[in-house]
């Protein structure tokens, strides 16, 4: 083949690289996503654990998420859950108070429910509270 025609067939396909890129771009460009939220008291199935937020309250020492906990026995509690406020994601904290999660917090065995406390540093605006497991999703706003 002479240089000019290995020239050419490179452009071309440069421009049909080009093209499909373009064609993809528009593609994800329009594509909608609705991100479920669910209301305080919802329960859900995350995973293979069953949660509900029952409320969110902003104090003065930050926000305090009441939640309940129930299926894979042995699980951390504070493993997943996270809040965004302010415009910032947050994890909850570890510290040990009394009827709030902790660190040792686990999930009980034959299916009970573990009801506690999650508490978050404080913000001016919570949008919502969030709990991943398994590779699924779910948020809580107040």
């Amino acid at each position: 083949m002479k240089t000019r025609t290995l020239l050419l067939l490179s452009v071309a396909c440069g421009l049909m690289i080009l093209l499909a890129g373009g064609v993809k771009l528009f593609q994800v460009a329009t594509d909608r996503t609705d991100v479920e939220v669910l209301s305080l008291g919802e329960a859900a199935m995350v995973g293979d654990m069953d949660v509900t937020v029952i409320s969110i309250e902003n104090t003065d020492s930050g926000v305090v998420a009441v939640v309940e906990m129930s299926g894979v026995a042995g699980a951390e509690v504070l493993d997943g859950w996270s809040m965004l406020g302010d415009g910032e994601l947050s994890e909850p904290s570890q510290a040990v108070a009394d009827g709030a999660c902790d660190a040792s917090s686990v999930v009980p065995a034959d299916g009970e429910v573990v009801r506690c406390s999650l508490r978050f540093p404080a913000v001016d605006a919570e949008q919502y509270v969030a709990y991943q497991r398994g590779g699924e999703l779910r948020r809580w706003a107040p």
